[in-house]
């Protein structure tokens, strides 16, 4: 995960849960499937209900990932 992203878990680290699922983890098979995991890494916003808010590749604006878990919070 980019180091930058591991910030934003511990920033929201009680409020957000962050789930990893690494591509060669079999363990993590059912969830890669789920949401279509086909790079490393994507970066998915998920409500409790299993909507997908969000969607990031690697080249994810930190900024824009940290707002967007900001109104996640809001919407709630």
């Amino acid at each position: 995960m980019l180091p930058a992203v591991r910030g934003l878990e511990s920033e929201f680290s009680g409020q957000i849960e962050f789930v990893h699922a690494n591509i060669l983890n079999p363990e993590t098979e059912a969830l890669q499937e789920q949401f279509g995991f086909s790079t490393t890494p994507e970066f998915y916003l998920v409500n409790q209900q299993g909507d997908i808010l969000g969607f990031w590749d690697d080249s994810v604006v930190v900024e824009e990932l940290q707002q967007a878990l900001e109104e996640a919070l809001d919407r709630q």
